[in-house]
């Protein structure tokens, strides 16, 4: 069975809540914040409602997520993802699962 046959059917039919980072990342790999009760008063938070592609998201935001909801959306990529290169998508797959989860790693004092 190919990649493009599978369906994911964590969330929703194609979408994946992060709770840890209050964000939904979708089927086309854009990531929206969850709270989006209120409408946006600037040019930046307007532009933030469109989405932002999971390729372009900060290490910052990476570094964030749970280690659980980390490892999901890396299955949730690959699995709604049509063309990987294998190569490049390894690599970069590698760089972010050293990133997930250092939230859960930090002790509080």
């Amino acid at each position: 069975m190919s990649l493009s046959d599978k369906k994911v059917w964590l969330n929703g039919i194609d979408y994946i809540e992060l709770d840890s980072v209050g964000s939904t990342l979708t089927s086309e790999l854009k990531v929206f914040p969850i709270d989006i009760s209120e409408a946006p008063e600037t040019a930046s938070e307007a532009e933030e409602m469109l989405g932002v592609h999971i390729y372009d998201l900060t290490d910052e935001w990476w570094s964030n997520l749970s280690f659980v909801d980390g490892c999901d959306a890396l299955e949730f990529i690959e699995l709604n993802t049509y063309e990987i290169i294998e190569g490049p998508f390894k690599i970069w797959k590698e760089k972010k699962l050293d990133l997930i989860g250092c939230v859960d790693m930090l002790e509080v004092i």
